[in-house]
């Protein structure tokens, strides 16, 4: 990964004298872009201030979609066993049944929706290479930086949501003396899978949230504000932020690399290095668009 990010900024410093930034007028020109990029997409205005420096505001925003998932596996023995009973008890059997395991289908999805303010700065007086840095800022403290998410097979919510319902009609106070959840084990707790009302499956979710400022700095080539109406730039570079709390079900998780460990390996890997490591690579394409 460090070759392939050097590899780039020397091709960066290379090009950097390939063509002048003519359009450096301070305050007399504006441009729109839009970007796409690890951090997912986003608008922004860019002015120069300088005829080295140009100021960009903006907004960016990640999909709402799993970057992938992964398959976790749940212990479900005492319920299977527990259902074996009610079915003994009443004479009656299930239509459903509980295995000795039940699968929850986990993803991770971003969640950076913030405002951004940047500078880039030119060094050459000829030349598209540029160097940039700011800060991004998310409105609400609770906005998640990762979100995680696991559900239930229809299949098992149903077999789980016929049990507690015959428990209450057989004898609603012995239902209080047993747990009826699909749950997983976080640290030496147990964390409840909970039913939607709009869906047939049960539900888990967790947010990493870090900082409401994050800083950010990188380098890239290209306009910001373009010799013709449309230019692109190429940038890489790194959100930095500062201190990161992982919380599931609503609920604050004291260690991440506890809780890394129960939504699989792929989902591990990405939690062990956000905890470890408070940089979030960036490589990003903008399409940039000249109004004045």
């Amino acid at each position: 990964m460090r070759k392939i990010i050097l590899t780039i900024y020397t091709l960066c410093i290379a090009c950097c004298c390939a063509v002048a930034q003519d359009n450096m007028v301070p305050f007399r020109h504006l441009s729109v872009g839009a970007e796409l990029g690890l951090h997912g997409l986003g608008v922004e205005l860019a002015v120069p201030v300088h005829r080295k420096l140009v100021f960009k505001a903006g907004y960016n925003w990640a999909a709402r979609h799993d970057l992938f998932s992964t398959d976790i596996i749940i212990d479900t023995r005492e319920l299977h066993q527990k259902q074996e009973e009610v079915a003994l008890e009443t004479n009656r059997p299930f239509d459903h049944e509980i295995g000795d395991e039940t699968i929850v289908r986990t993803g991770l999805r971003l969640g950076m929706n913030n405002v951004k303010a940047m500078v880039n700065w030119y060094p050459f007086s000829l030349g598209r290479f540029y160097v940039s840095g700011g800060i991004y800022y998310s409105f609400n403290r609770k906005d998640p930086f990762i979100m995680l998410s696991g559900y239930t097979t229809e299949e098992d919510w149903e077999a789980l949501i016929e049990l507690r319902t015959r428990m209450h009609d057989t004898d609603p106070y012995k239902e209080n003396d047993f747990t009826y959840n699909y749950a997983l084990q976080i640290g030496g707790e147990e964390y409840a899978i909970e039913g939607r009302n709009t869906q047939s499956r049960g539900y888990f979710e967790g947010d990493f949230v870090t900082s409401q400022f994050k800083y950010y700095l990188g380098m890239g080539l290209g306009r910001c504000v373009p010799n013709k109406r449309v230019g692109l730039q190429f940038e890489v570079g790194a959100m930095v932020y500062n201190s990161a709390t992982l919380y599931c079900q609503d609920k604050e998780v004291g260690s991440i690399r506890d809780a890394s460990v129960a939504f699989g390996d792929d989902i591990k890997e990405v939690m062990e290095y956000v905890d470890r490591y408070p940089v979030y690579p960036q490589v990003t394409m903008r399409l940039s668009f000249r109004m004045l």
